[in-house]
């Protein structure tokens, strides 16, 4: 006996996805948020721990360059399509150098990128907090611990808002460029 199946059956594949199915770069936001968190986390949780000043400071010191060259490195490239760096050169000068992705926005999935700045904001957030708590509980050498981390994730953030700021003032000098063409003035 044989049955007769209808051949347009759905088995799931119609329905939205949702959590990290949904992402189109699942282990590169797993990673972005799991380096920030780590560093957080284990600083947190430190002075439970019988290791030494010596070794929590080492251990969070490689999360915290980790979490930094990750999120410089790969998920703002990755997630955003933006990359930074910072160099002297022989004169003393600070050159910033900017990469933008030349693809199309759409590309770039919007809750990657919600994501993406949320935890970049977040972090400095946390970080400056557990910086005011060591403060005001005179514990010193924790705070400068916090404070390298803090230090470290505004080094990020405020390189990622340079860009942007860098990015709207080309954006603007565009626009005046523009309108001095058409109305055929001199560009300014």
């Amino acid at each position: 006996m044989s049955y007769n199946f209808d051949q347009n059956l759905s088995f799931g594949d119609d329905r939205p996805l949702t959590g990290l199915r949904s992402l189109k770069h699942p282990f590169v936001v797993i990673a972005h948020c799991a380096f920030r968190g780590a560093a957080i986390v284990f600083y947190v949780f430190a002075n439970i721990l019988s290791l030494s000043f010596i070794i929590q400071f080492l251990v969070l010191l490689a999360l915290l360059s980790a979490d930094f060259w990750t999120v410089k490195n790969v998920t703002g490239r990755l997630l955003v399509g933006l990359r930074w760096w910072n160099f002297v050169d022989s004169e003393g000068k600070n050159h910033w150098k900017f990469e933008s992705a030349k693809v199309d926005p759409s590309r770039f999935d919007i809750f990657e990128i919600r994501i993406f700045w949320g935890a970049l904001v977040v972090a400095p957030v946390f970080w400056t907090f557990l910086v005011i708590v060591a403060f005001f509980t005179f514990k010193w050498e924790w705070m400068i611990v916090a404070l390298m981390g803090d230090l470290m994730n505004l080094a990020n953030l405020y390189g990622y808002l340079r860009y942007l700021d860098m990015m709207d003032e080309d954006l603007a000098d565009y626009e005046d460029h523009e309108v001095c063409r058409l109305l055929g003035l001199p560009p300014v």
